[in-house]
Order: C-alpha cells, then structure tokens, then sequence
C-alpha cells in the first residue's frame, strides 16, 4: 500500500511525502520477513541491523537491496526532519523502481521460504 501511495504522491507532485511511504514500503515488507524469520525489532535501527546481518550477510538477498533500504533510511530522515529540504523529482523517479525490487525481493524471499 505505501508503495502504490508513493506512486500516487509522485504523481501527483507531493514530493516532499514520497520519501516518507517509499522507506515504509521497504520497512513494512523487510518487517514481515524479519518476523518470519523469527526476529521482532524493537526500533528503525533494530530492523535496519537484523536485516543486514541475517538476510544480507547471511546470503537471502543481494548487498543492493540493503543498499536500497540505508539509503531509503537516509533520505527519509532527511526529508522528514530536516527544514529546506525539496526532494529532486528526477531522483525521486529513480527510486520508485528501486523501492520496488526490494518489495518485490522480499516478497519472493517470503513466498519461496513459507511455499506459497
């Protein structure tokens, strides 16, 4: 849902809130593969270092998605907490089918490990 939101926003030229729902698409899909895997972060850094360290360093996933997911990070903490930030629309368009393949990654990382 965040994801299709993002898409919606970028749309319709609301910037500066499409950082905020593209790193929640990433948060709440890397969430339910944490949690499938048995870990329930307390925090935002909490789920940042279980999914680097049990599903990027352990091989689940390619290093790109958890490049996709701390730059996410950066960014939205950036847009969202710091005054006079205007979000390029240009990089923005770069982001959307980043975003995507990590949802999509997850998802198939999900369905391949429970069999659906």
């Amino acid at each position: 849902m965040s994801l299709e939101t993002a898409e919606l926003l970028y749309n319709n030229r609301r910037y500066h809130d499409v950082y905020n729902r593209l790193y929640y698409a990433g948060f709440y899909s890397v969430s339910a593969l944490l949690l499938q895997l048995g870990f329930n972060p307390k925090t935002h850094a909490g789920l940042r270092s279980l999914f680097n360290r049990h599903v990027i360093l352990a091989g689940l996933l390619p290093k790109e998605y958890s490049d996709t997911y701390n730059d996410l990070i950066e960014a939205r903490e950036e847009t969202d907490y710091e005054d006079l930030v205007e979000p390029d629309p240009s990089i923005l368009s770069d982001w959307l089918p980043k975003v995507k393949r990590l949802v999509d990654a997850v998802e198939q990382l999900i369905q391949n490990r429970t069999g659906n």
